[in-house]
């Protein structure tokens, strides 16, 4: 992986990819074979839990796209960013939260923490 930068767009692309076999791919390229994700709802340990976690939240949430909200700060092999989906006609629920990663040596997700908002989309 390249950038603290690419990783983390790499990281919504992979919660944004349909197709199982492509996100699948951009998971394994995201985070380390043992990289874990967690959230107050789900939890990854491993590419292939991660790659299902996400395929299932897909399933539960069709249609929402997730996007980069905040610029990506990162020191000392960590970083942190803000995201957001939903709050538009089609998928009315919003969703916005800010996510802490551990980028390991060899520049992939070691671990993520999620931490989610659900309410009506911000105003404006």
């Amino acid at each position: 992986m390249g950038t603290a930068n690419e990783l983390v767009v790499s990281y919504l692309v992979a919660w944004n990819e349909r197709d199982p076999q492509r996100r699948r791919y951009l998971v394994a390229r995201t985070w380390t074979e043992r990289g874990t994700y967690i959230d107050a709802h789900r939890r990854g340990d491993g590419v292939d839990s991660i790659d299902t976690m996400i395929g299932a939240t897909r399933a539960m949430f069709p249609g929402y796209m997730f996007r980069l909200v905040s610029g990506i700060e990162v020191q000392n092999g960590q970083a942190r960013f803000s995201w957001a989906a939903g709050g538009m006609p089609e998928t009315p629920l919003y969703f916005g939260g800010t996510d802490f990663a551990v980028i390991s040596s060899d520049g992939r997700f070691q671990s993520v923490a999620g931490f989610t908002d659900a309410g009506s989309a911000p105003a404006g």
